[in-house]
């Protein structure tokens, strides 16, 4: 049975948990958010009455010019390589990149759940709060400033509000995910 004091071995393996979880929500909320972006963008061209087949080429080489850009925690896992003497292959990018993110999820998820342990208004707003301070913090300050992304004023509205709405889906997944395994405990 859960005793009412504070513990940060609880905060730390709920937090591992929630924090991988939360991050494997969050990854597929932005999968569907940029499908359904892109339903969006080719129902406009097809009621501007573009060919169906210039929209799927159009769509193809977007998606490849985007498949070769580096995100920002590719270029995270490419500076680690170097720093460490490795070169990191073109091919183990996607890899590397998908570790660092899944990393910095799961410390997320143990920095909330800790938290949490020691001041329960943390999980105020059902992570929400959080999931929200992080995506101010990480990727409207943190992430331009180190140079893993265009800066605020380069990115497109649509980018913020879905980047947004991630963390929040991130932080609520958190929450969730930690207040069960908790009651488990």
């Amino acid at each position: 049975m859960r005793r009412n004091r504070p513990s940060i071995f609880r905060g730390i393996v709920t937090g591992i948990a929630a924090g991988i979880a939360a991050t494997l929500v969050m990854d597929q909320f932005q999968k569907l958010t940029t499908a359904g972006q892109r339903a969006i963008e080719r129902q406009k061209k097809l009621a501007d009455h573009e060919s169906p087949w210039q929209i799927a080429h159009e769509q193809a080489q977007k998606e490849q010019e985007q498949a070769e850009q580096e995100d920002s925690t590719e270029i995270v896992a490419r500076r680690i390589a170097k720093a460490t003497g490795t070169h990191l292959p073109r091919e183990d990018k996607k890899k590397a990149g998908r570790a660092v993110h899944y990393a910095f999820g799961t410390l997320m998820g143990i920095v909330y759940a800790v938290s949490a342990e020691a001041v329960p208004e943390v999980t105020t707003g059902a992570g929400t709060a959080f999931g929200t301070l992080l995506f101010l913090s990480a990727d409207e300050v943190a992430v331009p400033a180190f140079q893993l992304s265009s800066t605020p004023t380069e990115t497109h509205p649509f980018d913020h509000l879905q980047h947004w709405a991630s963390h929040v889906v991130y932080g609520g997944s958190l929450e969730i995910v930690r207040n069960l395994i908790t009651r488990l405990m």
